[in-house]
């Protein structure tokens, strides 16, 4: 199927344009010192992140039944409009008040949680159902190819413009050739990659509305109250499914394992390149260049995940994935971007691979649900290991002066812990593999 015959098609063309403008947020590159530079401290960043996670773990599979019940266009329109509200909170609130800007942060994230739950499983469902009823559903490994080619090269332009944005010395040449007062520090900047976020939220709110879905004829669907308990009652019999397919069941545990581990990391990577001795100027740069490996490798990505033996696949990423943690660890100056460079590869094929074998293995009337238990399962894993590394950089930087600290050198060794942690849990989900594909063969 070729790119044009993907973008003839309404729905797929807009859950790409809806993917590529809902992740494009200029403020990623510099994310974490975003949150610090607003007046919060690094523990009270890692718990907003813990809330984030929380929000969608409680919000992901009822919003995923209720696109099943009541239309996944419904919910991929209220996540654009929670999105634009969450960011403009934080683009215009006050900076004077400290408490406040927590407060302000924390309900932020938890919109941001809410509008992420209700777009996730209902833009991709309503894309990869539209394939099916055209019988073209063997071509979903290539809208998912596209869509990271679309993402990454948006991402060239966000990352690039997003650091810039952040960088004091850019800004003041910037301001001085406009005639306007050049900032004097990165207080004076920091809401510009906000704003520009904001304006392309205006964008996903355009593609969430121009999605089309047939409306639900079910009876069930006119009343609230029986939408209602048709959802939970969806909910509940897509969990017991779940639990009883292995195939389904083993796709979301390496998924979350993967998934929330290389989240965490890639959460912190403005802090681990200052650690590493890159500026600030070169983060966009960065990013850039990520982009550009994934248009470029995005293909072979593809291939991997289609014609490679899943449990040869799974094994394979496992070893790649616990050595680059090990390389991550190290903290080489300059040099350790490469590893961190490998991580962002090996979880873009990880993802393609799940995404591939999950709607392979879903039907349609709960593909939402079964899409919202992976969300699900993400960010279970995404609190927790939020909270367990919270608590241990907490207490592993007792050991540290406030010199080596400012110096990144606690943080640095802190990083050991991801390699020890994502051994352990693929070491255990393996275990558990082999003991239940003993009794019935997984992957066919």
């Amino acid at each position: 199927m070729t790119v044009r015959e993907i973008l003839l098609i309404n729905n797929v063309r807009c859950f790409l344009m809806f993917r590529s403008s809902y992740f494009a947020r200029f403020y990623y590159p510099v994310f974490t010192l975003l949150y610090l530079d607003y007046g919060l401290t690094l523990s009270q960043f890692a718990m907003l992140n813990v809330v984030w996670a929380a929000t969608i773990v409680i919000a992901e599979v009822p919003s995923g039944a209720f696109a099943d019940t009541l239309g996944r266009k419904k919910l991929v329109v209220l996540s654009s409009l929670v999105m634009f509200i969450e960011i403009a909170m934080i683009a215009f609130v006050p900076t004077g008040n400290a408490t406040l800007v927590f407060y302000v942060f924390l309900v932020n994230r938890v919109l941001s949680g809410l509008a992420m739950a209700l777009a996730s499983g209902a833009d991709e469902a309503l894309a990869y159902d539209t394939l099916k009823e055209q019988g073209k559903e063997d071509a979903w490994p290539h809208v998912l190819q596209l869509q990271l080619r679309i993402s990454a090269t948006v991402g060239i332009i966000v990352t690039l413009l997003g650091a810039a944005m952040y960088d004091v010395n850019f800004m003041a040449a910037l301001y001085g050739f406009l005639g306007w007062d050049q900032p004097q520090s990165t207080q004076d900047i920091m809401r510009t990659p906000v704003y520009a976020t904001l304006f392309v939220a205006l964008v996903a709110i355009y593609s969430a509305f121009s999605m089309k879905e047939e409306p639900k004829t079910s009876p069930k669907t006119h009343h609230s109250t029986n939408s209602t308990l048709a959802s939970l009652k969806l909910t509940l019999n897509t969990g017991k499914w779940v639990l009883s397919t292995p195939i389904v069941l083993f796709i979301l545990l390496y998924y979350s394992l993967f998934e929330h581990t290389s989240r965490m990391f890639l959460t912190m990577n403005s802090q681990y390149y200052l650690a590493i001795h890159i500026p600030i100027i070169y983060f966009g740069l960065i990013g850039a260049g990520i982009s550009v490996l994934q248009i470029l490798l995005a293909g072979q990505s593809r291939k991997l995940a289609e014609r490679c033996e899943p449990r040869v696949f799974l094994v394979g990423m496992g070893l790649l994935t616990i050595a680059t943690y090990y390389l991550i660890s190290l903290g080489w100056p300059i040099l350790g971007l490469l590893p961190a460079l490998a991580l962002i590869f090996l979880t873009m094929t990880m993802n393609i691979f799940i995404s591939y074998h999950l709607n392979r293995n879903t039907e349609s009337h709960n593909r939402a649900t079964v899409l919202s238990f992976k969300g699900l399962m993400f960010n279970i894993g995404y609190g927790t290991i939020g909270m367990l590394y919270a608590y241990y950089y907490k207490l592993l930087s007792k050991n540290y002066s406030e010199q080596e600290i400012e110096q990144h050198t606690a943080f640095l060794d802190s990083l050991s812990a991801f390699t020890y942690y994502f051994a352990a849990l693929f070491i255990l989900v393996s275990v558990f593999f082999i003991i239940r594909n003993n009794k019935e063969a997984i992957f066919r």
